[in-house]
């Protein structure tokens, strides 16, 4: 390294003079540290020239008319309309009719005898794209079919009780029309 690097080194990090800089490496035999050094004692050292940054904010200090409008539009934004709190509550509820529907089963019987179970969401989502499902299960009802649901925690209505009704019904219905035939 020559002279004027170790000068301009020492002008840099010193906030010195050229000639500042020289003499106290000259009267330190060349060593950059010692002229520092020196430098400083002599008090000739100037603060760094450094940028700083903070977080703070004072309240002297006003905020941006373009700020304030993005915050109020944020807010605006953020505030949830009817019709997403009406979604929500509709998916929240198909998703726990489809929790409950895998622990369910819907159970086929006929004259005492267990025929077949079959998971209630098969039974939903025949509901749902196959109409005639409905129309099926209430034939079965004049055949002697009788359904249960197995796996439901009780409700106010006993879904049970109801279908056994209906089955009754349709079986007076079809012991009745036999005995007016004969």
């Amino acid at each position: 390294m020559d002279k004027l690097e170790k000068i301009e080194i020492i002008r840099e990090k010193c906030g010195v003079s050229y000639e500042e800089a020289r003499d106290a490496l000259d009267a330190n035999n060349g060593d950059v540290l010692d002229a520092i050094v020196a430098l400083e004692r002599e008090g000739k050292v100037k603060a760094p020239h450094s940028a700083s940054y903070s977080t703070y904010s004072d309240s002297s200090g006003s905020v941006s008319p373009e700020m304030v409008l993005a915050q109020s539009e944020y807010r605006e934004n953020s505030k949830k309309n009817p019709f997403s709190e009406v979604w929500e509550k509709f998916v929240k509820a198909v998703k726990q009719l489809f929790n409950s529907s895998l622990k369910m089963t819907f159970e086929v019987n006929r004259k005492g005898e267990h025929l077949f179970d079959v998971p209630f969401i098969v039974l939903i989502i025949g509901l749902f794209i196959w109409g005639a499902t409905i129309w099926l299960l209430l034939l079965g009802l004049f055949f002697g079919f009788r359904y249960h649901i197995k796996g439901a925690s009780p409700i106010t209505i006993d879904v049970n009780n109801i279908m056994d009704k209906a089955a009754d019904v349709a079986e007076d219905l079809t012991n009745s029309d036999d005995e007016n035939k004969n």
